[in-house]
């Protein structure tokens, strides 16, 4: 594969600036891979902001789902960069179709314009957009411990952040009560893992915990995490 990654790194950096860092926790080797999954997982995620008409929406994630198809059943890519990135990265690493079918399915939520009706409901809907992303990680760091737990706590944790950013575009997934921001938060479990990679994950995410505790579970009040890189990175030691 070309080796890009600098380039990969920014352009990651500038979408998503979490998953950029927690990508530096990767090996070398296997960094670029990481990080051409997370450019895929930003560019899926944005489709809500970047359509008015649900079902405009709705022809973009198959459209992702056609593509992502082809290469993997050996097909070429078309000329948009991030599956360009991905005809290298999914049969090198043997990825297979239904981890990125699962995460576009549940990506289909944020269409019904409607707050999910039930904790269980967001629960599912978190864990179908962010436990497929890091299972194919996984097999991309040949990590065998599961990841599953992780991946429902992380994006749990960002869907409480993104509250006022969901708010301001007249969106809402969850109620917002702080009641419910706390009894989503409790859900969070214990996660270890030998992978520095997950452990970052897992440091990142609860500092954030930490963070919208002490705002009293109040979504509008949350305030920077000082030191966020050189804290995840001591707790990944």
């Amino acid at each position: 594969m070309e080796n890009n990654q600098p380039l990969i790194y920014t352009q990651l950096k500038a979408v998503d600036s979490d998953r950029a860092l927690l990508s530096l926790f990767a090996p070398v080797a296997e960094r670029r891979a990481v990080q051409v999954i997370d450019l895929w997982n930003a560019e899926t995620a944005r489709i809500r902001d970047e359509v008015r008409e649900p079902h405009m929406g709705l022809i973009r994630l198959q459209w992702w789902r056609d593509e992502i198809r082809r290469i993997c059943e050996g097909g070429g890519a078309t000329a948009h960069p991030v599956t360009v990135l991905l005809s290298d990265v999914i049969p090198a690493y043997g990825l297979p179709f239904e981890l990125f079918d699962r995460a576009l399915r549940g990506r289909e939520f944020e269409f019904e314009n409607r707050a999910a009706e039930s904790i269980e409901e967001l629960v599912a809907y978190a864990e179908d957009i962010h436990a497929p992303v890091l299972e194919l990680k996984s097999r991309i760091l040949k990590y065998s411990g599961g990841v599953g737990a992780l991946a429902r706590d992380y994006a749990l944790i960002g869907i409480i952040r993104s509250i006022p950013f969901q708010e301001q575009r007249g969106r809402r997934f969850i109620s917002n009560t702080k009641e419910t921001v706390r009894e989503i938060c409790g859900m969070v479990s214990s996660q270890k893992s030998t992978d520095k990679y997950f452990k970052a994950t897992n440091a990142l995410m609860r500092l954030y915990l930490k963070q919208i505790a002490e705002a009293g579970y109040d979504p509008h009040a949350i305030q920077p995490v000082p030191f966020k890189e050189l804290r995840v990175w001591f707790k990944s030691l």
